[in-house]
């Protein structure tokens, strides 16, 4: 693919940047469980198979991770939203339970395959002109046009499913895929960041010894744990969004407008995240992201008990913890990046994001039951108890007082 390189390298982070917002465009968010009701699924099943989903991304991830240090990080990229267009047909063209969980299924290999390698390229773009000192700069800019595009998605899928046709919003998606995968082909590569493997291992022995690493070295553990469990939390109040909203008969046309408003909440998480980084450290932020989600999470067990127009208010605090996500993602990743080499770099981010999307899995399976059995407001209240781990995360990595800059090394 190399003879489509016709984005310059001084231009390639500004590429990345907008296929990040076309990655995110993802029209479905705001009516999905309605998508899926349309199609026979209940709201138990919906749980169901996000919950598979997350849990086959775990088991994805280090291996895509690998396939990125080894074989082209674009390639990769392209690899996985061509996946992803391959899930929505499913859902286009398919009906019921298995359809639908072979489209989730396609979307977690998409996910696998772009989230910790998608990082790497941007930083081994970045390294190849002496400027990965700015990386949380410009992760920070492509989470930014991430939620600009889920955003402007948002706001516009709920009319788009409700006036044009239930599939329209997925077939908005599959274009702005489409769109991102050409940008995509014309970038440039970066082949010395590829991983050669030591002749004496096994290509299983080297995976395992880049994830023992990851996990043993004592500041990168906990710089996977924090996020995971707090992202955990946070994905939980994103989809009580719409638990809520049905619960207390919120207006279908309200579904955008909430939704929308959550897509702000990450913009502007993501906007500030390097600059907050960068200006009061990992300490601050630390402190910042905990009570946040602390009245976030306040906000979701009071959202099914408080009068009607109370509830608005829940949302807006449920939208803006459920945002945070984006602070504590980019600013563990940041040190995360500064902390190893190259050539181990999607390995060791897929480490991070499986250990995430495994804690996440584990969360949308047990929601299941929880929304079944118990109840909204009562499944809020059994969440809330994932505060004490968080909080406990949380003491952990400021104690620490890591910087922003480390240099790159095994020792």
């Amino acid at each position: 693919m190399n003879v489509f390189n016709l984005i310059p390298l001084r231009y390639a982070p500004t590429a990345l940047t907008v296929v990040g917002g076309l990655k995110e465009a993802i029209f479905t968010v705001p009516v999905l469980m309605l998508f899926y009701g349309f199609k026979g699924v209940d709201i138990g099943d919906f749980f169901l198979i996000q919950g598979l989903s997350w849990l086959c991304v775990f088991a994805f991830e280090i291996p895509t991770g690998y396939i990125g240090d080894v074989f082209s990080r674009k390639n990769t990229v392209i690899l996985g939203m061509i996946g992803r267009i391959i899930g929505y047909l499913f859902w286009i063209f398919g009906y019921g339970f298995w359809w639908l969980l072979a489209g989730e299924m396609m979307f977690a290999l998409s996910i696998a395959l772009t989230s910790g390698t998608m990082e790497a390229y941007l930083y081994d773009l970045l390294k190849k002109r002496h400027k990965q000192h700015a990386f949380h700069k410009k992760l920070s800019k492509i989470e930014t046009c991430s939620g600009i595009g889920l955003l402007l998605a948002t706001f516009s899928g709920a009319f788009l499913y409700q006036f044009i046709g239930p599939t329209t919003p997925v077939w908005f998606s599959v274009g702005c895929l489409g769109i991102a995968s050409v940008i995509l082909l014309l970038m440039p590569d970066v082949p010395e960041s590829r991983r050669k493997k030591d002749k004496n291992k096994s290509t299983m022995q080297d995976v395992l010894a880049i994830v023992k690493f990851s996990l043993n070295h004592t500041q990168i553990r906990w710089l996977i744990l924090y996020p995971a469990m707090y992202g955990m939390l946070t994905l939980i109040l994103m989809w009580g969004l719409q638990s809520v909203m049905i619960a207390r008969d919120i207006p279908v046309y309200m579904f955008s407008i909430v939704l929308g408003g959550n897509a702000l909440c990450r913009i502007f998480w993501s906007s500030v995240s390097g600059k907050l980084l960068g200006r009061f450290g990992l300490d601050k932020v630390i402190r910042l992201a905990g009570v946040v989600i602390v009245v976030a999470t306040i906000g979701a067990c009071a959202a099914i008990y408080v009068p009607y127009v109370g509830v608005y208010a829940c949302l807006i605090l449920m939208m803006i913890g459920s945002g945070s996500v984006c602070l504590t993602g980019i600013v563990t990743s940041t040190l995360i990046h500064h902390r190893i080499e190259s050539d181990e770099r999607s390995t060791i981010i897929s480490v991070k994001s499986m250990i995430g999307t495994a804690f996440c899995g584990v969360g949308m399976i047990a929601l299941k039951p929880l929304f079944d059995t118990v109840g909204v407001g009562e499944t809020f209240l059994i969440s809330a108890l994932l505060l004490i781990p968080i909080l406990l995360f949380s003491v952990k990595l400021y104690r620490m007082h890591l910087q922003v800059m480390a240099e790159s090394s095994h020792s």
